[in-house]
């Protein structure tokens, strides 16, 4: 069943007996009022009776029959019988209304009981006891409140009306409301359904600000986590291309030089000069590999205790190797007291290819292969920052500079695609790192990576 009928289906459903139980609640409790409030007055009636007949001693009782008959009687049919303590009647109203079982009632008020109700048919019977004057009356009245069960009567048909025209109202709403509420959500589903995995655009997020924009947002959020999961699957290619490309070459050259030497020792040479390149290059795919692999699971990377201040030193005994003419000068800042604050969680392997990444780079963008390094602790995370004194980026460019194939004015010349820092990026959110480009107030350039400490 759809949401919208569901919703129709449960205000239509509970609405109606909602108020039912309230019209109902209401329709008793005015029948109580009007029960009590007849009693009450059919009390006073009897009382009052009573005092004119023992205050007024001189009154005749046709008098006080006839006073009956043209005020209160027509009104209430009413009977009223009057005894004294003696149990004898000392008034009746003339009336054709019987009092049914009257000594019955005289005998359990004379027991002890102060006042008796019980309904005849369509007559409310009440009786009571009176104290006048030190003496004890019994006072027995029978009255059928005409009056009183037509307002209830007319009472009922009201309520009828108000419940009828309420549910019809409230079915309307119902429909209104239910069309009001679904209608975002047939949207949304429309424009997920029509989402594939060549169309991962942002869907429309509602101003409503409800829960449906809620959910809106979180798609989107989603999409773009997937769009860049796709996108790094897709360019996986890419990056491998980009990774091996140089030592590759480097491992043909060799080979070719190695063909013109006859010299046994350098055949030696030449193989553990291959050995070792074939071993970096495997260790490239393997993290190009375990970076899609930890992305469904992120927490399975946080398995070293890894120093960044050796694997800093790492890197740049690497990169001397390859590139004689580098410089490198490494600062630890001197808040930094005991080694262990250098200390991260992680995986060493991935973490030294993205380290290896951001000073290659340094280097080759630095106007005279200078890079400075400085480590230190901030915030319970390790801050390595990396500056050269190569061209700048400028603003319109740094939004771009951990895109996918992302090429700067200062990149002309330079070999390479775009895609190296995008990987040290992933490798760092694997991490739960961050990595940063700033221009400092000296005019260099400055990526700061964010671990966590351990």
């Amino acid at each position: 069943m759809k949401l919208r009928n569901k919703m129709l289906l449960f205000f239509v459903g509970t609405f109606p007996v909602v108020l039912g139980i309230a019209l109902l609640a209401v329709y008793f409790s005015m029948a109580e009022y009007r029960e009590e409030e007849f009693l009450q007055r059919l009390k006073e009636k009897t009382t009052t009776t009573l005092r004119l007949l023992i205050d007024v001693q001189k009154i005749d009782h046709d008098l006080l029959r006839a006073l009956d008959e043209t005020t209160i009687n027509n009104l209430y049919d009413e009977k009223i019988l009057l005894f004294d303590s003696n149990g004898q009647i000392i008034y009746a109203s003339v009336d054709d209304t019987a009092v049914l079982f009257p000594l019955e009632v005289l005998r359990d008020l004379k027991g002890g009981r102060d006042e008796i109700f019980y309904r005849e048919g369509e007559y409310d019977v009440y009786a009571h006891i009176i104290e006048k004057d030190g003496d004890r009356f019994y006072a027995i009245g029978k009255a059928n409140d005409r009056y009183g069960k037509e307002k209830l009567r007319f009472l009922v048909w009201i309520l009828i009306g108000v419940f009828i025209f309420s549910v019809a109202l409230e079915v309307l709403i119902a429909v209104y409301l239910s069309r009001q509420i679904a209608q975002p959500i047939v949207r949304l589903t429309q424009e997920v359904n029509n989402k594939s995995i060549n169309n991962l655009s942002q869907i429309e997020v509602p101003r409503s600000g409800d829960e449906i924009a809620v959910l809106a947002s979180g798609f989107n959020n989603l999409l773009a986590r997937v769009e860049q999961s796709y996108t790094y699957q897709k360019n996986l290619i890419h990056h491998i291309s980009h990774e091996l490309k140089t030592p590759i070459a480097v491992l043909i050259s060799n080979i070719e030089r190695t063909f013109n030497e006859s010299n046994p020792k350098q055949w030696q040479d030449s193989l553990d000069f291959q050995k070792n390149g074939l071993m970096q290059m495997s260790t490239v795919i393997t993290t190009l590999l375990d970076i899609s692999k930890f992305e469904t699971d992120p927490a399975l990377v946080l398995t070293d205790t890894i120093r960044v201040d050796e694997l800093t030193f790492s890197c740049i005994e690497s990169l001397q190797v390859i590139n004689s003419d580098a410089r490198f000068e490494v600062a630890i800042h001197p808040d930094v007291t005991d080694a262990q604050e250098l200390t991260c969680r992680g995986n060493e392997r991935m973490l030294h290819i993205a380290f290896l990444n951001v000073l290659k780079n340094a280097i080759a963008y630095s106007a005279d292969a200078r890079v400075t390094v400085e480590l230190a602790v901030h915030n319970n995370q390790v801050i390595f920052s990396i500056d050269n004194n190569g061209p700048t980026l400028s603003a319109k460019e740094q939004t771009g500079l951990f895109t996918y194939f992302f090429r700067g004015q200062n990149s002309f010349k330079k070999v390479g695609i775009g895609l190296g820092l995008v990987m040290v990026s992933k490798i760092l959110q694997l991490h739960r790192g961050t990595i940063s480009y700033t221009v400092t107030e000296a005019g260099t350039n400055r990526f700061t990576i964010c671990l966590p400490q351990s």
